[in-house]
């Protein structure tokens, strides 16, 4: 019973640490690109400042939403952060529930809230949000589940842990390669990135994610934020530790991911909505083409 409490202890400081890292990820991002761009672009510390100033403004609340509106920003939040718990852990623990389908499940939980809580504001803006958002999550969560299928057969487990590559090995083949491409598809689709939804945009027929937070203020506005941004390295960490072959050091190859996001979104740009499912397709069959190599 000690050991279990023990293990579960630095699997609760995996996930604070991934949730204290988290804005720094994203303003390395967002500082990447502006380089990219040409621009000296904020500090890499701006989204701290973003979730303390949203912290410090009131909440507004209209009569005419329900309970949902309060609950779901804090039921995101806390599937991120489960979701967080369940990774591999890097600091030794030898305690593992991370299965694929419970950490996949997990996520859907939390977006499903967030989409219910777009509709419960009954405003237009937020209920396109929401139902583009579910459109996207069904034409991801599938593509997902070929991906741990792919990972399945390497490994023999559907564990995350199980799955994780060996840090001192390089995995060059063409299953690993072809696997870790759709993957980062996937990555930038599950978490509104450019080419699928543009995380900047402020023109609301465009916006899929920010859409939904329209009618959002002050400390639910941080939560909803910030859980978004420990979704995005919580899936950084996950591409670095099952698909990017690379024999580097953790930190390494979740830095390397986070500049290949800020050089795609850079390169590329917003697609419209109903090629979002040619986007996906395409991630698709390069996990079966894996499948086939593997």
């Amino acid at each position: 019973m000690a050991m279990f409490i023990y293990d579960l202890g630095w699997l609760l400081a995996q996930a604070a640490l991934l949730l204290l890292c988290a804005p720094l990820v994203a303003g390395i991002i967002k500082k990447i690109k502006a380089l990219l761009q040409n621009r000296i672009g904020s500090s890499i510390f701006q989204e701290y400042f973003d979730l303390y100033k949203w912290w410090q403004k009131p909440t507004v609340l209209t009569p005419y939403t329900s309970l949902i509106f309060i609950i779901a920003p804090l039921v995101y939040f806390a599937s991120v952060v489960v979701a967080a718990s369940m990774l591999p852990n890097f600091f030794g623990a030898e305690l593992s529930f991370g299965d694929v389908f419970v950490f996949i499940g997990v996520l859907a939980l939390g977006r499903f809230f967030m989409a219910l809580s777009s509709l419960d504001t009954a405003t237009a803006f937020g209920g396109m949000g929401g139902s583009r958002e579910i459109y996207i999550s069904v034409l991801v969560e599938p593509v997902v589940l070929l991906a741990v299928l792919v990972n399945a057969l390497r490994s023999g487990s559907t564990t995350l842990a199980g799955m994780a590559l060996d840090y001192h090995t390089v995995y060059l083949s063409v299953a690993s390669v072809l696997t870790c491409i759709a993957f980062f598809c996937l990555l930038l689709a599950e978490n509104g990135r450019i080419p699928v939804d543009n995380p900047d945009t402020h023109l609301e027929l465009t916006m899929i994610h920010e859409c939904m937070l329209l009618e959002y203020s002050g400390r639910l506005l941080a939560v909803i934020h910030w859980a978004s941004m420990l979704k995005m390295l919580v899936f950084l960490v996950l591409f670095a530790l099952l698909y990017l072959p690379l024999a580097w050091p953790l930190v390494l190859k979740v830095l390397l991911a986070a500049a290949a996001v800020s050089v795609v979104e850079t390169l590329n740009n917003k697609i419209r909505l109903f090629k979002v499912r040619v986007y996906l397709a395409a991630a698709g069959i390069l996990l079966l083409l894996a499948v086939v190599a593997q």
